[in-house]
């Protein structure tokens, strides 16, 4: 059984529970959380009697090995780095850290803390239908493109329409479309075709000085891959892969419910295998096999791959913010 914490009360940590509550190797020990309502709400909706309001405390006395870290994206680089030094295996939802500097800091951490284990929670890439489009695309002959989309309107864009600042939608926040809906689709591109040889990035901004929509051209060797994302707006354009004679079509890059594949002769053979209730299910149970054995030859090349992407991620993602003008706190000059 795998004892674990949380940090935030959000539908992020509501989703967590409900995926390490079905796959009955999960069982939590502890609560953080900066507000005293909130916590004494969750601890109760999740049934736990622990509750710290000092992370400190929570790190040293909280009684877990795995924490699933869902705090607003400005305190990720902090609490992971807690978690790291206590010797705790980390799960982070994306995007986990802001730029490179903060990913390299990690990794020595990392080094100097063998005991713990770090993990991005990109729970696409994890779904049994993505496993289907991933065997697919290693079938085609050819890949002459893709177009991948993660566009779905939030409410919060109403009320910065309106003039409000909400959290994770502002500079200060380190919010905008890249963080929330492009990682996603920056994590299924690379985990598809590998690292690009470039990237080129188009923004619109909002009010708040975050990018609200973007479209991000990778090159790669014989093709381009078109990223669309965005939370202004909806979109119900389907996420393809481009074959020769062929064509893989997704009806949602974060949600997988229709995959098909088109032939030569327009004959269309569904790629869905069954799927879990909860979306971060799958990627549960992945990590659980890697937190419970280890030391396993193939366990560590896949935990190797896993962390090697989320650099890589984190590298590509960074990259196109800079190319449009999005800065955050932790890129100024620290005074």
């Amino acid at each position: 059984m795998i004892h674990y914490g949380l940090i935030g009360t959000n539908q992020a940590t509501d989703d967590f529970v409900q995926a390490a509550n079905v796959t009955n190797k999960w069982e939590l020990g502890a609560l953080y959380a900066s507000d005293v309502d909130q916590a004494d709400q969750y601890a109760k909706k999740y049934g736990t009697n622990q509750t710290f309001f000092d992370i400190t405390d929570f790190f040293k006395n909280g009684n877990f090995d795995t924490v699933f870290i869902a705090s607003p994206n400005g305190d990720h680089f902090s609490h992971i780095k807690q978690a790291i030094q206590a010797d705790k295996h980390v799960i982070v939802q994306p995007p986990a850290l802001t730029n490179p500097t903060e990913f390299a800091e990690v990794e020595q951490l990392l080094i100097d803390h063998p005991r713990a284990l770090f993990f991005e929670g990109a729970y696409p890439i994890h779904m049994p239908n993505f496993k289907n489009i991933e065997a697919a695309v290693g079938k085609m002959a050819m890949v002459q493109g893709a177009t991948l989309v993660a566009m779905r309107e939030q409410p919060e864009y109403d009320a910065i329409l309106e003039g409000a600042q909400p959290e994770g939608f502002t500079l200060a926040s380190f919010g905008g479309a890249l963080q929330q809906k492009g990682v996603y689709a920056i994590y299924a591109a690379l985990k598809l075709f590998g690292r690009p040889n470039s990237a080129t990035y188009f923004a619109t901004a909002v009010e708040t000085g975050v990018d609200g929509t973007g479209v991000a051209f990778l090159q790669y060797d014989h093709f381009y891959v078109t990223l669309h994302f965005g939370f202004t707006t909806d979109s119900y354009m389907p996420t393809e892969v481009n074959g020769h004679h062929e064509l893989i079509q997704v009806d949602d890059l974060t949600e997988m419910h229709l995959v098909q594949h088109y032939d030569a002769q327009k004959k269309i053979t569904p790629l869905m295998s069954a799927d879990y209730t909860y979306h971060f299910t799958g990627e549960l149970l992945a990590f659980t096999e890697v937190l419970e054995h280890p030391y396993t030859a193939e366990n560590r090349k896949k935990y190797r791959e896993w962390l090697q992407l989320a650099e890589d991620v984190n590298n590509v993602v960074y990259h196109l913010r800079q190319m449009v003008g999005i800065k955050f706190p932790t890129d100024m000059p620290q005074k």
